[in-house]
């Protein structure tokens, strides 16, 4: 199975259970300067940004999804340049997510990780805080976790799980190659903003290559 940016096999020999450790990654992010803390949250938000749009197509959000992409886009900018003023994006980035009066969709749990995802963004350069980096973060890990989550069942369905079957379904998903690619995508994105000077354009592109597979796998 391929991820795009990363082969699984090479997932399953290099970083196989690996798992998600936020107080590791919180160290590591407190690390870095306010531009790379802001352009892994960034990443963080652009990996989840396929799966949003996903929602946007299905549910005819064209304007939700043009807004989305011009705060990721200061987001960004904001992590090249620093002058750009986002005072106020984390806060509609957040509205964005689907309210609780919406028709539900499986997608609009995937959305509602975005749209946090990119909240967080924007205030990591806000804040200049590793928890809000860590925080958008999470929300990949939360999208792989709840990806794997959903059984097929049919409508009217009832499902019954023992409390043995719950913890080998969370052991699934924690081994599952969706789940792994997420984890190495989230060391290989911190990675790049340990070792690179401030320029994003590679981890954009890694990102959005990333997302648009998770699009394509993920339920």
């Amino acid at each position: 199975m391929s991820f795009g940016w990363l082969n699984y096999s090479k997932v399953a020999t290099d970083v196989l259970n690996r798992v998600y450790d936020e107080t590791a990654l919180k160290g590591r992010l407190s690390r870095l300067d306010k531009r790379a803390k802001t352009a892994f949250a960034a990443a963080c938000a652009e990996s989840l940004a396929a799966l949003q749009n996903r929602y946007w197509d299905r549910t005819g959000g064209s304007g939700g999804a043009a807004r989305t992409r011009d705060i990721l886009d200061a987001a960004w900018d904001v992590a090249s340049n620093g002058n750009a003023d986002v005072s106020s994006l984390d806060s509609e980035a957040a509205a964005l997510a689907p309210s609780d009066d919406e028709e539900w969709s499986f997608d609009m749990g995937y959305a509602q990780n975005a749209s946090a995802a990119l909240a967080y963004a924007i205030r990591t350069w806000l804040s200049d805080d590793a928890q809000e980096a860590a925080w958008a973060a999470r929300q990949i890990y939360e999208a792989a976790e709840y990806s794997f989550s959903q059984p097929d069942v049919g409508p009217g369905d009832v499902l019954v799980r023992k409390v043995s079957e719950v913890s080998s379904h969370a052991a699934g998903a924690a081994s599952s190659a969706g789940m792994q690619s997420v984890l190495a995508f989230l060391d290989q994105a911190l990675r790049i903003c340990e070792d690179l000077p401030p320029s994003w354009t590679q981890l954009q592109l890694i990102a959005r290559s990333a997302g648009q597979s998770w699009a394509s796998s993920f339920r």
